[in-house]
């Protein structure tokens, strides 16, 4: 089920209330609540929307400071006075927004790089040469229509297929999954050539490069279909092949 932004947003806030006048209460002398609030901000800049990331920073970090005072006025009172209680406040608070600003930054940094993803994407599907996109794991996340027209198979259906298992069926599974990953962390992202085997089908041509970084990060695997004699006429449209001369 998909919740509205108001709706993450209200329940979100519940859970910041539950931490800061619940959790953190149960234990006077000490303060919880950045360090709970912050995972938890961490844990959406991975997977929400830049605006969420930013409402949510703004209610956590109310909730903080008034975590913050109450934890500073038990301590004046029943443990030791403080000589700058409002500076103590002050370098904590500072060191939540610090986590705030990096929160939004990577939500912005993934939300970004989602977005050129799928604009790469939209120019893969109308390409006539087999793509295959695939991600840290060894899975296939993309596969446009031209690689699934060669294998009479939906473009869906090859989606979730394991890299080695597909495409590298004559190499070693130990040795191919150690090109695999040895490909995907060269930071250059230089064109890689190989020949693949893929399932049912003889060796190929093949490109390889990556594109973006961190969780994002993904192999392109782009296929050479005038190598290809037996799949040109199902893959490439009459008028993209090149004249007879």
């Amino acid at each position: 089920m998909n919740l509205s932004f108001y709706a993450k947003l209200f329940g979100l806030l519940l859970v910041g209330i539950v931490v800061a006048l619940i959790i953190d209460p149960l234990d006077k002398s000490t303060i919880c609540t950045p360090f709970l609030l912050a995972i938890i901000l961490m844990a959406l800049s991975l997977r929400q929307s830049v605006a969420l990331v930013i409402g949510t920073s703004t209610l956590y970090t109310v909730l903080t400071a008034y975590a913050l005072i109450d934890h500073m006025d038990y301590v004046q009172v029943y443990v030791h006075p403080v000589s700058h209680p409002v500076f103590s406040i002050l370098l904590r608070i500072g060191s939540f927004l610090v986590v705030c600003a990096l929160s939004i930054y990577l939500a912005h940094y993934r939300t970004n790089t989602s977005r050129i993803l799928l604009h790469v994407q939209d120019i893969l599907a109308k390409l006539p040469a087999p793509i295959v996109i695939s991600d840290a794991t060894g899975y296939i996340t993309y596969a446009n229509e031209a690689l699934a027209q060669m294998f009479n198979r939906k473009a869906s259906q090859l989606a979730g297929l394991r890299y080695v298992d597909f495409l590298m069926t004559d190499i070693q599974e130990g040795k191919a999954m150690r090109y695999y990953i040895e490909i995907f962390g060269d930071e250059s992202n230089r064109v890689h050539e190989l020949e693949v085997r893929p399932v049912n089908n003889e060796k190929m041509k093949a490109r390889l490069t990556c594109l973006g970084s961190g969780p994002s990060r993904v192999l392109i695997t782009a296929f050479d279909v005038l190598d290809l004699p037996s799949q040109i006429d199902s893959v490439i449209p009459p008028e993209a092949k090149p004249a007879a001369r």
